[in-house]
Formats: structure tokens, sequence, C-alpha cells
């Protein structure tokens, strides 16, 4: 008797095929301007307010008084928010599309900017931070949604990778050149001030510039629903979603907050210096992105499929981690570069989930895993801070380097618990299947 199958995608997965929505695919470098120039600043905030915690920890510090574990609570916040926001936003751009939504949710995000260059206490810059994260939330999907909808398939995950990319630039900003900033006597709040001027700048360039997305029949609400349901009941799905999360939630952390603290009080670096190492970790991650395309290409050459090349990118990105948590001064800036770089051809894994699911459901395959990605965020940052918080400080804001090691210690044992279960759940799919 043959057996039933639900999903006759196997696990060796191919990359997805992008669709056009039915949106005429207009031509021309008029076309990308409008489509890539607003979209693109609006990422570029997105890494920016990801990054910039990193930066500001010493003055924050100061300035309220916080401890670790409140330095990591406010700064996973950002995570937090963005998660629930992914969802919603999906249901959101098919109903109104890319253009309104997007403006609309930047004026949340200078909002949230304005309320943390005026918060005084930690409550107040929760809420500030947790309206940055929901006004951001959606930079990256209402680009590749807007991408889809108007450009041709063929130049779609090239575009992608370039805004990827640009989005670096962010955190790359929010690295050196702040630094200095700050170095120079300037004030993190005018920063935010100025930031949330900005905000409500790109917002206007959104909805301006960006085409208005063309009228098509949708699906309901009742079918888009049931289509998330069967991506969160995927057995594969969950074969790759804890290391997609384990490996990009530790990395986002990392870059985000944690690499700063570690380069002042285990390097033993100054401010400037530490600014060096998170712009660099930044143009890492620009790199990353320009070489997902071409890292997918020589690995399908050799034969091995994305989520293989996956498996052993992970493999890199623990030791890179391992290599923090041995407290290998040395070797700090080519820790961080590696960890940067491998973020975004790690994230491919959203290609592979994608590959298993009809195009129409690509939106919400990504919006799902990335969810998923921004809680585990949210949380290993936060866990991060209450392990470090566990020691008695040196000096205000300042703990010892066993806590720094207890603390990545938790989340290297998260990355390889995750990795061993992906390897034996890709070697357990991948086995003949009886068919009697």
């Amino acid at each position: 008797m043959q057996a039933k199958q639900q999903d006759p995608r196997p696990l060796r997965d191919t990359p997805a095929t992008l669709t056009p929505g039915h949106a005429p695919p207009l031509a021309g470098w008029r076309l990308m301007v409008r489509l890539f120039v607003p979209l693109s600043l609006g990422y570029f905030l997105s890494y920016f307010f990801r990054t910039i915690n990193a930066v500001i920890v010493p003055q924050l510090t100061d300035d309220l008084g916080l401890t670790a574990a409140s330095i990591g609570l406010l700064t996973s916040v950002y995570f937090l928010a963005f998660a629930g926001m992914q969802i919603p936003i999906g249901l959101l751009v098919d109903r109104f599309g890319p253009r309104k939504v997007q403006s609309a949710l930047l004026l949340v995000a200078s909002a949230g900017a304005f309320g943390f260059a005026f918060g005084r206490t930690l409550p107040e810059l929760i809420v500030a931070r947790g309206l940055i994260g929901a006004g951001v939330a959606g930079s990256l999907m209402v680009s590749f949604t807007a991408f889809v909808l108007w450009l041709a398939p063929a130049r779609v995950p090239a575009t992608v990778g370039l805004l990827m990319a640009f989005g670096g630039m962010g955190a790359f900003v929010a690295g050196a050149p702040t630094a200095r900033f700050i170095a120079a006597g300037g004030a993190w709040r005018d920063l935010f001030f100025w930031i949330a001027i900005g905000a409500v700048g790109i917002s206007a360039i959104v909805f301006l510039v960006l085409p208005e997305k063309a009228r098509n029949h949708s699906e309901s609400l009742r079918v888009l629903l049931s289509g998330l349901g069967r991506v969160f009941t995927d057995a594969v799905f969950w074969r790759v979603a804890p290391l997609t999360v384990a490996v990009l939630g530790s990395g986002f952390a990392i870059q985000g907050l944690w690499a700063g603290p570690w380069l002042m009080d285990v390097a033993h670096l100054d401010s400037a210096s530490v600014g060096t190492h998170l712009s660099v970790m930044a143009v890492a991650l620009v790199f990353g992105a320009v070489a997902c395309g071409p890292i997918l290409a020589a690995a399908q050459r050799f034969g091995f499929s994305v989520l293989q090349a996956v498996g052993v990118l992970s493999l890199a990105f623990i030791a890179a981690v391992a290599g923090l948590v041995l407290q290998l001064t040395g070797l700090s800036m080519a820790l961080l570069a590696a960890i940067g770089f491998l973020l975004n051809p790690i994230s491919m894994s959203y290609v592979a989930l994608t590959a298993r699911f009809d195009s129409s459901m690509a939106a919400r395959v990504t919006t799902a895993i990335n969810a998923l990605v921004l809680v585990g965020s949210f949380i290993l940052q936060w866990v991060i801070g209450a392990i470090i918080g566990l020691w008695a400080p040196l000096a205000p804001g300042v703990y010892p380097t066993s806590a720094y090691q207890a603390g990545l210690g938790f989340v290297l044992g998260c990355l390889v618990v995750s990795w061993v279960w992906f390897v034996a759940s890709l070697a357990r799919a991948n086995r003949p299947v009886s068919t009697s």
C-alpha cells in the first residue's frame, strides 16, 4: 500500500522561483530609482536603529544608571516589537500596498525616535524603543513585496541583495561615525532627535516616490491565515527554523548590543576603537549580502543544496562565536567581521523554506520565519544581559570578563544544540522513504 505524502517536495531544496504580481513590469532606470531609493532609505534606517545602542551604551548607563539587564531589555524590545508586527504587516501590505504601509510605519518610527530623545525613565525609553522597532518592522518585507510586484523575476534576487547591502551601511554609520560624534561631545538625545526628523523626511519620500500598488484580486483574510497555518505546521519548517533563529538571533544580539560592551570590558578598547570594530563588522555585513548570490551559485555547482550550504556556513559562525567565548581578543576584529559577513548568507534558509510552498505564499513563509528570528533576538539579547548582570560590576556599567564568558557561552550552547538538530534532521529527511 502506498503511503500518503502531505508534501512531495523534498528537503533537498531548490531556489524559490519569484513571480511578479499583477502590476505591469515597468522597465527602465526610472522605475529602479522610484523603487530602490525610498525603500533602501527605510532599510538603512532600520539597521541604524538596530545597531545604535551598541555605541551609546556608556552614555545610557551614565545618564540613566541602567544595569546590564536593563540595557539588554531596553535594546531587545526593538526585536520584540519588530517580530510582533511581521504578520500584521504582511496582511496590511496585501490590502493597502507597499507605499501607504511603509510611509505610515516610518512615521511610527519617527514618533519612537522623538520619544527616545526626550524619555527620562526606563519605561519611557522602552515604549519609545518599541515604537521604533514597530515602525521599521516592514522595511525588508515591504521592499521584497514591492520588488516582486514591479520587477521582472530575474531582477528580484539581485535587487534584494543590493537592498540588504545598503541596509548594512546603516549599521556602518551607527558604528565609527556615531562613535566619533559621541567622542566629540555629541549627545545621544540630539542624535535621536535629528534621526526622528530624518525619518519623517524618508516617510514623505516613500509616499511621494514609490509606485502605487496595482489593484488585483487579493485572497481573503481566512485564506491568508489558512496558508499561514500550513507554514507553521510544516515539519521541514521546524527542522530549519531553530538553527536559523539561533544564528540570526544571536548575530543580531551581538551586533546590535553586546559586541560593544565585550570590546570595552573584555578586549579593553576605547570608544573610538569600538566604533571602528563595529563599522568593520557592518562593512562585512554588506559584503556578505552581496556574496549571497555567488555563494549560492558555487554551492549548487559543487552539488550542495541551499540547506547544506547553510549548515556549513553556520558551523563557521559557531566557530566565530566560540572565539568570543574563549576571549581571543587579539582576533576580535576578525571574529566580529566573520559574524557580520555570515549573517546574510545563512539567511538563505529563507529561500529554501520558501521553495517548499507555492510562490503566492512567499511573503507568509518569510514573515513567519522572520517573526521567530526576531523573537529569538529579543530573548537572546535579554538573557545575555541577565546572565552578565549576575556578576557584581567592577565599576558602573563595567563587568568582569567571566560574566561575558557565561553570557556568550549560553548563546554558544544554543547554537551547538540547534546545529546538531538541523544536521540530524537533514540526514533523516533525506533517507529513502519506503512506499510499501
